[in-house]
């Protein structure tokens, strides 16, 4: 099964949004937070080339990723049924990979940060899209693939397993259905009643 950590399982976009203007800022570039918005979940490099033509990116990630690393102040919600989920997870046997575009090191904050790394059976930074399905060939049985990127529906194809969309990133369930979800929602319990149907009793891998 599948998550997007930065808007799946947990909100990191407020951490994104103030590194990244800080980052531009640094560079001597002034860029709308509301700008970065539409790129939540892509690789913070992509998206300042993006907005910024010919920017050094090395040199902008060096600053985002000192102000992000930095940032122990800004909260990191847990996004509406993640802890339950995970623990049903649990329960039944399964075990969960969060699979993100974040460095490592950085994933594996953000999960803890969450509260959430008792949950989480394991963490798989510096991937995007097609890349992020697959890192998972190496897992077997894996039941479904949950993000909220339009993206994540070409990762849980290279996975080779079902994707789910979830609402709370900046696409509608309109968007990720025409991406080719099989399930969208915008409470993660909605994921249970998807196991249920399924006659899913043992969900052994858990992914994002």
């Amino acid at each position: 099964m599948g998550f997007d950590l930065d808007m799946t399982l947990i909100d990191t976009s407020e951490r994104i949004l103030r590194a990244g203007g800080l980052a531009f800022a640094d560079l001597g570039f002034q860029i709308d937070r509301n700008a970065m918005v539409p790129y939540l979940g892509v690789p913070m490099a992509d998206v300042a080339a993006e907005l910024v033509p010919g920017i050094d990116t090395a040199a902008f990630m060096r600053r985002y990723r000192g102000h992000y690393d930095g940032d122990t102040e800004t909260a990191v919600p847990v996004m509406p049924g993640a802890r339950e989920l995970l623990a049903e997870i649990r329960r039944r046997g399964g075990s969960s990979v969060v699979v993100s575009a974040k460095q490592q090191a950085a994933a594996v904050r953000a999960v803890a940060d969450a509260d959430l790394a008792e949950l989480v059976g394991s963490v798989r930074g510096d991937l995007f899209g097609e890349r992020k399905g697959e890192a998972l060939h190496d897992l077997d049985d894996l039941v479904a693939y949950i993000g909220d990127h339009l993206e994540d529906a070409n990762a849980a194809a290279a996975a080779g397993c079902p994707f789910i969309g979830v609402t709370t990133g900046v696409f509608a369930h309109e968007e990720l259905r025409t991406a080719g979800a099989a399930l969208t929602c915008a409470d993660l319990r909605e994921v249970i009643e998807w196991l249920d149907a399924h006659c899913i009793v043992t969900t052994p891998t858990v992914t994002t």
